[in-house]
């Protein structure tokens, strides 16, 4: 993971308004007791969240006009299998642009980055690549674990994986799947929610703005793997540019999610089990190698961008609680009688 120039704890983005955003909340935050600081986090965490709910909310909304009967005939939408997901994405691009348009066009007091002084080495790309194939892994063990302890209950879980595998038929559907849903979900949490919490400190923004991307998902496994995958696109987005993590979302979407579910498609079936436990395999093994090589710069960091105490009361939050009810439920219905 270390190469001459550019380490994955390296920070090129950073600049120096940012240097003592981790301990000190930002240049925009005001001095006061610990009690203040947290009201203000609690804020800062609930308008996020409840922005993320409104998102949701309108997406599903958008979801269901596009499939009334009327209004898919008139779109064609049954005859092109993913057409109203795209068309759905799209217009959800639209609302993000229309509602945080400062934001994503970067201008504004939480301009999103797309620039920074340097570019991710090889390294650092390859070691994030691995990062995500371990959090990959981690969910394929714990789904196991899931569907042990369903079936011993006597219930079925109906995983989204699962689900998206079903679906994923034509062009249109990997289309919106592989590049348009990333670009989307990089724009709303690396881009609106991390940046907007930024200021009460860096690793604090991340590791939020995962934890909000894992409830958006509703599905008890695949909000694990979200939010680990969060936590290495936030990293990415934070230290980088949003462009950099957007193109590894891509990547995982397409290469290690669509192209690897259609290779173990296409191959007799004992190969594409083969394939899929040799790719568990490598993502566990090289990114517990990555994780040990880089734990002293992780350790670093860390202690680097800790945060005011009482940063993190600011997770006492009513819109944030919202959230974590509403996964709850939507993971509770992915569980049926067998």
């Amino acid at each position: 993971m270390q190469q001459p120039n550019h380490s994955l704890s390296e920070s090129p983005a950073t600049d120096s308004t940012d240097a003592d955003v981790g301990k000190q909340g930002g240049s925009s935050a005001s001095p006061g007791p610990s009690r203040s600081w947290s009201a203000q986090v609690r804020r800062g965490v609930d308008l996020q969240s409840l922005y993320a709910l409104v998102y949701l909310v309108v997406a599903n909304l958008i979801a269901g006009v596009l499939n009334l009967p009327s209004v898919a005939a008139a779109l064609g939408i049954a005859r092109q299998p993913g057409l109203g997901d795209l068309l759905g994405d799209l217009v959800m691009l639209v609302f993000l642009f229309g509602t945080r348009g400062q934001d994503l066009l970067g201008r504004g007091s939480n301009p999103v980055r797309y620039k920074a002084q340097a570019n991710p080495g090889p390294a650092v790309l390859v070691g994030a690549i691995l990062l995500i194939m371990l959090a990959s892994s981690i969910e394929t063990g714990f789904t196991w674990v899931v569907n042990q302890g369903s079936q011993a209950l006597g219930l079925v879980y109906h995983s989204t994986t699962s689900q998206i595998a079903a679906g994923q038929h034509g062009f249109l559907s990997p289309l919106d799947t592989a590049i348009l849903v990333p670009v989307v979900e990089e724009f709303l949490l690396r881009g609106v929610v991390m940046g907007r919490l930024r200021p009460y400190g860096r690793t604090f923004a991340i590791v939020t703005s995962s934890f909000i991307f894992a409830c958006l998902h509703g599905d008890i496994t695949q909000s694990l793997f979200t939010f680990l995958l969060g936590l290495v696109l936030g990293f990415i987005a934070m230290e980088y540019s949003i462009l950099w993590s957007m193109a590894l979302h891509i990547f995982n979407n397409l290469v290690l999610a669509d192209a690897m579910m259609w290779l173990t498609q296409t191959v007799p079936a004992r190969t594409g089990t083969l394939i899929n436990q040799g790719m568990t395999l490598l993502g566990l093994v090289g990114g517990l190698v990555v994780l040990w090589l880089i734990r002293g710069q992780l350790a670093d960091r860390l202690r680097a961008n800790s945060s005011r105490p009482g940063t993190y009361k600011g997770w006492i939050s009513l819109g944030l609680a919202v959230l974590v009810v509403l996964a709850v439920v939507n993971a509770a219905q992915r569980f049926s009688l067998a």
